[in-house]
């Protein structure tokens, strides 16, 4: 459970208001808020290509507009009061989903094969 500390860290305690609001200009701007998302999981035990996949999957959904869609997709938190802490905990359970499925299953894999 390690890296669900580290993402809190990271996601939270290493983000400030300004790289919140400039990692959805673009995709290179999603990179400043990532390099310092993912540097909590280097403490975790964790294999280099299961990091860089968390990094790879956070960067994409942080810098796009895919909770946007996907709550717009499954008419959720789209009324105008709490749809900004929706958006947020939709967010996260994705974020947390992906990591669960990566350390449980790919990890072991990979520290089996390489």
């Amino acid at each position: 459970m390690h890296w669900l500390i580290a993402h809190l860290i990271g996601d939270y305690i290493l983000q400030n208001d300004a790289i919140a609001r400039r990692k959805k200009i673009n995709l290179f701007r999603g990179l400043e808020h990532v390099s310092l998302y993912i540097l909590p999981f280097f403490f975790c035990n964790l294999h280099l290509i299961t990091i860089l996949l968390i990094f790879v999957q956070h960067w994409l959904q942080d810098s796009t507009d895919f909770v946007k869609r996907f709550c717009l997709l499954f008419g959720k938190f789209q009324f105008n009061e709490g749809r900004f802490w929706g958006h947020i905990i939709i967010d996260n359970v994705l974020h947390i989903l992906f990591m669960y499925f990566v350390i449980k299953y790919v990890d072991p894999l990979l520290n089996i094969l390489l």
